[in-house]
């Protein structure tokens, strides 16, 4: 009797000492911890907040929509959106590294847009923009490895034939990230944000 009272004691400060003990991440996030921006840029005409900023579009109304990012009042001014993305993960949009190809140019080249002078700035577009870009995806030929015939990395071969027809409601939901840059030249890129189409 007397041992399993010492056993049971025993047990009982080793479960006290091992739940007791906090392990220090030291710079990195815990398990549970989130991962804030230092200045976040928010989707001010977002609709809906699920687990990324969600808006809406219609093809009834003609598939057009802004998304007008925003940065906090006094946190700086955004120079320009200096390059846009989207597919299915920011990660493998391509081999050579997301923003790579970049959303509103055909080629490698960025094509930034201008800021106002302001802490928000507007991207807009529409489904038939979206339809062209995954159309001059579709009729690369291996546009990783298949540059121009001058062999000018800056430029990625397109191929000269009738374009494919893309249906602008498959896929019915579009994803978006943005390279924004300041005008201290901090660069950030925006989490996801997702346009819904309508009918």
């Amino acid at each position: 009797m007397k041992n399993n009272i010492i056993r049971f004691v025993a047990l009982l400060i080793l479960s006290a000492v091992t739940f007791s003990c906090e392990k220090d991440y030291g710079d990195k996030l815990g398990p549970l911890d989130d991962s804030i921006a230092e200045i976040p840029v928010t989707v001010k005409n977002a609709q809906y907040h699920e687990r990324v900023p969600v808006i809406t579009t219609s093809v009834a109304a003609g598939g057009q929509f802004d998304i007008v990012l925003q940065i906090p009042a006094g946190r700086g001014t955004i120079r320009e959106i200096s390059r846009v993305a989207t597919g299915n993960t920011l990660a493998n949009l391509n081999t050579g590294g997301a923003f790579l190809l970049n959303y509103n140019t055909a080629t490698r080249t960025p094509s930034p847009i201008a800021g106002n002078g302001s802490n928000e700035i507007t991207f807009s577009t529409s489904l038939s923009a979206y339809s062209a870009y995954r159309t001059r995806l579709t009729t690369v030929a291996g546009y990783n490895a298949g540059l121009n015939t001058a062999g000018d990395a800056a430029t990625v071969r397109m191929t000269t034939g009738a374009n494919p027809v893309v249906n602008e409601r498959d896929p019915t939901t579009l994803r978006y990230w943005f390279l924004v840059t300041l005008e201290s030249g901090q660069e950030i890129i925006t989490t996801e944000v997702r346009v819904r189409i309508l009918p």
